[in-house]
């Protein structure tokens, strides 16, 4: 697999070279719907700094307005599921390169514990909670691009980025007016799809805002009836999602911009983690019943100050109140569950850019401060209550330094201090509160060269840190409370970038090797467990060609081994074996065509190999790999955008994650690939 590995990013190296070499440049290339393609105007803004995406020597994929305009797509893991090397499953944070996202924070050791999970989710820069399960991802309108970083950023974001990061940028005020208006529908039992944006100036160049609003409503594939014994009072299979989104942009001189932001999300029904009996998953008998409620509310200021022409400010202040309830349907009332998870959070960023216009020497450096408070409470049949405070501080810098016209050392170093402090009680298993007292103080270097190997690659090698802190939770089958430590890694990547042909063609490929020390794993007994040594490598590749005027090709291939070095003197007998999640091949491959200049078909598919359920490697938890094809079409005239979709057009069976039979689960379950379904929308534009 190394070989293989290293072959594939020399050949690659070659390759750029090659292309470089007989490639001429042809200028802009003009799709023939008449619009511009420039694949290289991807800009990424989710590293603290706005990079092309050929400057950013971290390993990411960017899912662009094109593909979130329409409903293809009803979530934030649904739009990021066909990325190389990563693994996605319903009310999960994604695996991304062997890397499980939930962690400690997944169902009920995240509950009993308080871990976060390893890969943060940030929407416009402010952190998104996660407790145990994801509720919230549910719509996508007026989202400009999601963008997927692999591999640690903790440098960046801090504790909960070891696995990686997802950052999502929302669309900002602009100063003409626009508008926009949207109906969908899928056949999964009629999903209707409803939203709505508008924005423009209020005065002139000073003050603009923007709102955008969803409404979605429908009915899951769920397939549980009502018990006799206990009528339910709501339906089983129905979900809705209600986002509202206010945007007011101030402009009070040429060198100070504000933007103050509001969102509220509210999501309710049957969502979340969809887990079906295993003696018959495709019965879409859930295991377990939840009418679920999550709502969040984000307020958040951003202050941008131009100081002088190569040094500015940004601030940015946010507010976040989070719940999340649930009720567990039962056969019997007095065997029902009634839970409570609030949270509230506060952060705040000041960072100083400096060199912005001197490329030998610029950067920036910053402080940044977030506080956590989080109170649980269940009744009926489950009975337990927690409290959780979490405050970090931390001081942060990165420094680019341009010591030729073809080789620069970028160095970024962050020192972060965080202590947390947690209470759960959950008689009779836990009579007293047992308490995690956590007090860290932790360095985060990071180092990159880079190279510029002619006007179209660039070649990049880095080292950086990554982190994630101790834990505790509660074992069912001990009745105890346990604890676990903190886990490392040092992440060594080589990367190339390369543009061919004015932007025609985009080569990036990455290779990595990860070494984690006390690694946090899952075993067969869903305790978290330090691993005292694992390591991953394996490589990502993606290319971007625009054939002719017409025809564009995307093709993405993930590589990944994971290997258990060491478990330790508690876990000798997993030494040797994979991580959970891991498939060791992961690609997709997708084909945009214009028809006309109006008329456009896409398709893409999207393949994931095989992989284990737990570090143990128990068979019963192994998953076959799949293959599922979907296929697209959109016809732009005027202010009107009518697209399809078939997702699955084979109704490809497959599951996604298993769990034999069990005391608690006599059945066992599964989560399965989401059956065929198609759909509509209509959008048109206004003002």
């Amino acid at each position: 697999m190394k070989n293989e590995v290293l072959g594939l990013v020399l050949c690659s190296v070659v390759a750029a070279n090659s292309l470089a070499e007989e490639a001429a440049p042809r200028g802009s290339v003009d799709a023939s719907d008449g619009r511009a393609v420039d694949l290289g105007g991807i800009v990424v803004t989710g590293e603290k700094q706005d990079r092309a995406l050929k400057d950013t020597t971290s390993s990411v994929s960017v899912v662009r307005e094109d593909t979130l305009e329409t409903t293809q797509h009803l979530s934030v893991l649904e739009a990021v599921s066909d990325i190389a090397n990563v693994v996605t499953t319903p009310g999960s944070v994604p695996t991304i390169s062997g890397v499980n996202g939930n962690g400690g924070a997944g169902g009920f050791n995240g509950v009993s514990g308080g871990a976060n999970a390893r890969v943060s989710t940030l929407i416009d820069s402010v952190y998104q909670p996660f407790v145990a399960v994801d509720t919230h991802d549910f719509g996508l309108w007026d989202v400009e691009q999601i963008e997927v970083f692999r591999g640690p950023q903790s440098t960046n974001n801090g504790r909960n980025s070891i696995g990686g990061t997802m950052f999502i940028k929302t669309k900002d005020p602009v100063f003409d007016w626009e508008g926009a208006v949207r109906l969908g529908y899928r056949d999964e039992e009629s999903y209707f799809d409803k939203a709505i944006m508008v924005s423009g100036p209020v005065v002139a160049d000073k003050l603009a805002l923007r709102f955008s609003g969803q409404w979605l409503n429908g009915q899951t594939t769920t397939n549980n009836q009502e018990y006799d014994t206990n009528p339910a009072g709501f339906d089983l299979n129905e979900v809705e999602t209600r986002n509202g989104r206010l945007k007011v942009l101030w402009l009070p001189t040429d060198d100070v911009d504000v933007l103050l932001s509001y969102a509220k999300v509210v999501n309710e029904g049957d969502t979340g983690r969809r887990y079906f009996g295993l003696d018959d998953p495709y019965a879409y008998q859930l295991v377990s019943v939840r009418d679920t409620e999550t709502e969040t509310e984000t307020t958040s200021l951003r202050v941008n100050y131009q100081l002088n022409a190569g040094t500015s400010l940004d601030i940015l202040l946010s507010s976040l109140d989070y719940q999340y309830a649930f009720r567990e349907y039962q056969a019997e009332a007095e065997a029902e569950q009634f839970a409570v998870i609030d949270e509230e959070n506060q952060s705040i960023d000041v960072k100083l850019n400096f060199g912005q216009n001197n490329p030998a020497l610029n950067g920036y450096v910053g402080l940044a401060g977030f506080s956590r408070e989080q109170d649980i409470a269940s009744t009926g049949a489950f009975v337990y209550d927690g409290a959780d405070e979490l405050d970090s501080q931390a001081a942060y810098g990165e420094v680019n330094v341009g010591i030729t016209d073809q080789f620069s050392v970028t160095g970024g170093l962050r020192y972060q201090d965080e202590t947390q402090d947690r209470r759960f009680a959950f008689p009779p298993f836990v009579p007293e509160y047992a308490e995690l007292d956590e007090s860290n103080d932790i360095v985060l270097p990071k180092l990159v060269l880079q190279y510029d190997v002619n006007d179209q690659t660039r070649l990049s090698v880095s080292d950086r840190k990554g982190y994630n802190s101790a834990g505790g939770a509660l074992d069912f089958a001990t009745q105890q409370f346990y604890f676990y430590d903190e886990e490392t890694v040092n992440t060594y990547e080589l990367s190339t970038h390369s543009d061919f042909t004015d932007h025609a063609i985009t080569l990036r490929t990455h290779l990595f090797y990860n070494d984690y020390d006390g690694y946090h794993a899952q075993n067969a007994e869903r305790q978290v467990i330090n691993v005292d040594r694992a390591v991953t490598y394996g490589a990502e590749i993606e290319a971007v060609a625009q054939v002719t005027e017409a025809l564009r090709l995307n093709l993405g291939v993930g590589l990944l081994n994971t290997d258990v070095k060491d478990g330790g003197a508690d876990y000798a007998d997993v030494k040797g074996n994979a991580l959970d999640s891991a498939p060791k091949t992961t690609a997709n491959l997708g084909v945009s065509y214009d028809v006309t200049r109006q008329i456009n078909l896409g398709f893409n598919l999207h393949y994931v190999g095989d992989y284990y359920g737990d570090v143990n490697n128990t068979p019963e938890r192994e998953i076959d790999g799949f293959t599922v094809a979907d296929v697209t079409a959109r016809f732009e005239t005027g202010p009107w955008l009518v697209s399809a979709f078939i997702n699955n057009v084979a109704d490809e069976k497959a599951l996604r994650a298993v769990e034999p039979a069990s005391r608690a689960f006599p059945t066992g379950f599964a989560d399965v690939v989401e059956r065929r379904n198609l759909g509509v929308a209509v959008t048109y534009s206004f003002l």
